[in-house]
């Protein structure tokens, strides 16, 4: 894809979201209260098993498949938050209804020598813990941004931004938006860079030093199904480019791709769960006064 085709994806994005805003603004007030409180107990957990096909690496141009998990929590009576498979693992301790915060943490697989990457740097796989904020600023349309630190692999502190646009369709939602991605000097360094010695043992590329500042831009789609009130289905796809220091490196432009692809299905399963149903009952102890 060129760079201009993910700009004009970029922008067919915004101006979709900007259609929907129009179409939802006239219900939007109604959307924008906090929930109301209510006395049922326990927590709805909401499990997902995904299955991606994604860039070996990043900055790779080979496509392989990745089976992972995902957890959600909310409480009971309160209503599901959107959400997109692309984001991180998000608990909302803040809830206004019309902005939610709250730490979030996502994972980057382990990258090896494989796929021309020979005598190049292995890097583990990577836990990034950090927090996120989202807004619904009218009806049917989200922003969310997650700031998260790499505690491995990696050890850099990366940063993604979202913009979605979604409606739902009786059992069917539809949501479309685009995506801006931020890495410092030590995420650049790790995955773009190339010393010497590398290029040497390598053979195909030349010593690089990346630095870190918007490291992608592209768009995401996603369309899910409810089977039914505690079952359903997504389907997803959606590319960014490589952009700035990260996107001139020889690592995406000799053995790989600057267009960075990726696909899955999820399928999702909500449980009620109680933990006072869990808990021994206390005896009544008796009363001095």
């Amino acid at each position: 894809m060129r760079f201009g085709a993910i700009h004009l994806a970029c922008g067919a994005a915004l101006a979709c979201g900007a259609a929907w805003l129009g179409f939802a603004g006239a219900t939007a007030a109604a959307e924008l209260t906090p929930p109301p409180k209510t006395d049922a107990k326990g927590w709805i957990v909401t499990v997902s098993a995904i299955g991606a096909v994604t860039p070996s690496f990043p900055g790779s141009g080979q496509m392989r498949p990745y089976p992972f998990p995902s957890v959600s929590f909310r409480r009971v009576g309160e209503p599901e938050s959107f959400s997109t498979p692309d984001e991180g693992f998000g608990l909302d301790l803040l809830d206004l209804g019309y902005m939610k915060a709250g730490p979030v943490a996502n994972f980057v697989f382990q990258r090896g020598q494989r796929d021309g990457l020979f005598g190049m740097r292995r890097i583990g796989l990577t836990h990034e813990i950090g927090g996120f904020v989202e807004l619904y600023p009218v009806d049917h349309f989200r922003v969310r941004a997650e700031m998260r630190q790499g505690i491995d692999g990696h050890k850099g502190f990366v940063a993604a931004f979202y913009a979605d646009a979604y409606q739902n369709f009786g059992p069917i939602r539809l949501s479309v938006g685009p995506r801006l991605n931020f890495g410092d000097n030590t995420y650049a360094n790790a995955y773009y860079s190339v010393t010497p010695l590398e290029a040497m043992l390598n053979g195909r590329l030349t010593p690089y030093w990346a630095t870190g500042g918007f490291t992608a831009a592209g768009g995401m789609a996603t369309v899910r199904y409810d089977i039914n009130e505690l079952t359903n289905v997504s389907i997803y796809g959606g590319g960014q480019r490589l952009l700035g220091s990260v996107g001139a490196s020889p690592i995406p432009n000799v053995i790989g791709s600057r267009s960075q692809f990726t696909a899955g299905l999820a399928v999702s399963r909500s449980f009620v769960v109680d933990p006072s149903d869990y808990l021994p009952d206390l005896p009544q102890l008796p009363k001095v006064f």
